[in-house]
């Protein structure tokens, strides 16, 4: 049996200036008659004057900035800033400038930034972050403008967390996963962008697909959604330039665009960023893709391990150059673990601590096997390896351990996870062991049980009370319970009672009732007669046979919010049409649950 140690790990986050990818204050320099770095023009004239230098400003924003700006990883002095220059528009010897300003109009800008000329190049594929911590003021909300050769980009808007302990009456951050630039339009966040009222966003992964043609769950409906990858052959990111096309091209939507400039994101990994199913081989010490060209096709046999290593490295580098994450990164590192760690702690007033975790860099191989059904997929029969294999893990030792410290020291009122994959089982079969039960799938949780019993004794053990798991990766809309023994009903038995789960859906990639209309019925429209009953079948099976789930819905894209009080947790899940691409749809509310601080069961207020 494992054993984990309860020394503290300690590893601060990097500030950025380590890394090429993230600037901070002092990686900033100037040129061309700037006289510096960064300037500090806070001032209080007239608000009717604008205290920029820049005036008589071109916005031709799309000519040079046309994949606009983001922010992210919010700390209670700063934020981490993104924006890409369009390398047509490259001119030697120019810098690039940032203003932060009190109000939209930057009539009172109190920072000024400028990046070296040298910074802008194809090295990072000229996109630049650069971190703000320790030079803004906590919970506040600033707006963000980049300019280059006297062109504005569009304005951002960003938000520093609360100070640490700040007495927060209220936080409201929405929740995103799995957004398939190729199955659809991005409506629901069209619907994130226009809340004024949400503070953050929060992304569990699956920010891009590598894939741009994969059948079993990319039927590419809309003709101009479709991406052409250099590889006719392999329609799957195969280098970094690939990965590159592929943040290039989502971060051209119209929709996601506004949505990261209007809000601070939060963001995570899940395996497409990288590929489908990803975990780390130990035995070989390199990446596991069970479907990808690296691993399946004979051509890549003689250097397979080395690609696949490559591939890895690659797929962070594009992640970082594309995410604003404040995360630590060693370029100089040829091993995937040590390149990048991106899972970190943001922790928000006295309200809420959140931890971002990473269930791919570190994850063992599927416990059953590495085909698809009844292997990786339902139902996972004539195996037992899911529960009795004691060496699987899902977050590895030094991230599980960052995490159980993690939580046993928080002091905020609610305590919550950014999970990839469902925590919760989805088993098949009424027997009263574990043996009896058939997991529908083992690349979530339900592959890495053992590590899930250890984890939910550990949070029980540290007396945590009121943890949420946020969790994407299987396109449905769950609410759900997190308990010690699942095979335990009773509910009254709060003692069995670890936390409260809500999976979020995609945004647009495709839902259980898509993947059988195109794998079973092999259409890719479902009409409603049929759609309606499979969807009541489905929801009814899986909750009869799943008792601590509350609500199941995989017919459904959108989003959902989650908002923190004092006293309870309210989680909205939001519907939006994946096949309209217009700004005017409206969000329909389709549940409302709530939890009680304190108290163990779920309330369905919708």
């Amino acid at each position: 049996m494992r054993e984990y140690d309860r020394r503290r790990f300690l590893s601060l986050l990097a500030t950025g200036a380590a890394t090429p990818f993230i600037m901070s204050m002092a990686g900033c320099g100037g040129s061309g008659g700037s006289g510096g770095g960064s300037r500090n023009v806070a001032s209080k004239e007239s608000q009717d004057t604008s205290n920029s230098r820049f005036q008589n400003l071109n916005f031709d924003s799309e000519r040079v900035f046309s994949l606009s700006v983001a922010s992210g990883d919010p700390s209670p002095t700063g934020v981490v800033l993104w924006t890409r220059v369009d390398p047509d528009s490259l001119v030697t010897g120019e810098s690039l400038y940032v203003e932060v300003s009190e109000d939209a109009e930057f009539r009172n800008v109190i920072m000024e930034l400028a990046v070296a000329p040298e910074e802008l190049n194809e090295h990072r594929d000229y996109t630049v972050s650069l971190d703000l911590d320790g030079n803004l003021l906590a919970g506040t909300t600033y707006y963000y403008r980049f300019i280059y050769t006297n062109t504005a980009s569009r304005t951002g808007r960003c938000k520093t967390a609360p100070a640490y302990g700040t007495n927060l009456a209220s936080l409201k951050m929405a929740v995103v996963t799995c957004q398939d630039y190729t199955n659809g339009y991005y409506g629901a966040l069209n619907a994130i962008a226009s809340d004024d009222s949400l503070d953050y966003v929060i992304h569990l992964g699956d920010f891009i697909y590598e894939t741009a043609g994969d059948e079993r769950f990319q039927s590419l409906p809309f003709d101009d959604r479709r991406i052409e990858l250099p590889s006719i052959e392999f329609p799957v990111a195969m280098d970094l330039e690939d990965y590159r096309k592929l943040y290039r091209t989502y971060r051209q939507d119209p929709f996601l665009q506004r949505a990261m400039e209007q809000h601070t994101w939060i963001i995570t990994r899940d395996d497409h960023e990288t590929g489908n199913d990803a975990y780390w081989d130990y035995d070989k010490e390199t990446l596991g893709l069970p479907d990808h060209p690296f691993t399946l096709d004979t051509q890549f046999e003689a250097n397979r391990l080395e690609l696949l290593n490559q591939l890895m490295l690659d797929s962070q580098q594009a992640w970082l150059e594309y995410v604003p994450a404040r995360v630590e990164f060693d370029m100089d590192s040829m091993d995937p673990h040590q390149r990048l760690k991106y899972y970190r702690h943001v922790q928000l007033g006295d309200l809420v601590d959140l931890f971002m975790l990473d269930g791919r860099t570190y994850r063992t191989p599927h416990p059953c096997g590495e085909d698809d059904v009844l292997q990786r997929y339902a139902p996972v029969i004539n195996c037992q390896a899911w529960f009795k294999n004691q060496e699987q893990s899902m977050l590895g030792q030094q991230q599980f351990e960052w995490l159980v410290n993690g939580l046993a020291d928080s002091t905020t009122r609610w305590q919550l996870l950014g999970n990839q994959t469902f925590m919760a089982p989805i088993w098949f079969g009424n027997g009263t062991t574990k043996g009896s039960r058939a997991p529908i799938n083992v690349d979530a949780w339900d592959g890495f049980d053992f590590e899930r019993d250890l984890l939910a004794k550990e949070i029980k053990a540290a007396g945590v009370e009121d943890l949420i798991v946020l969790t994407g990766d299987l396109h449905s809309y769950i609410a759900s319970h997190v308990k010690l023994d699942y095979l335990n009903n009773d509910k009254e038995d709060a003692d069995n009672f670890v936390a409260v789960e809500f999976m979020t859906p995609s945004v647009t990639s495709s839902g259980l009732i898509e993947m059988i209309s195109t794998m079973v019925l092999k259409s890719d429209e479902i009409e409603p007669f049929w759609q309606n009953l499979i969807t009541n079948a489905s929801n009814l099976l899986i909750r009869q046979q799943n008792p601590h789930i509350d609500f199941f819905d995989s017919s459904h894209h959108g989003y959902s919010v989650v908002e923190f009080s004092h006293d309870y947790c309210d989680w909205k899940c939001y519907a939006i049409d994946k096949d309209i691409n217009n700004g005017d749809q409206e969000p329909e509310m389709l549940r409302h649950f709530r939890k009680v601080k304190g108290h163990h069961l779920l309330q369905n207020l919708t």
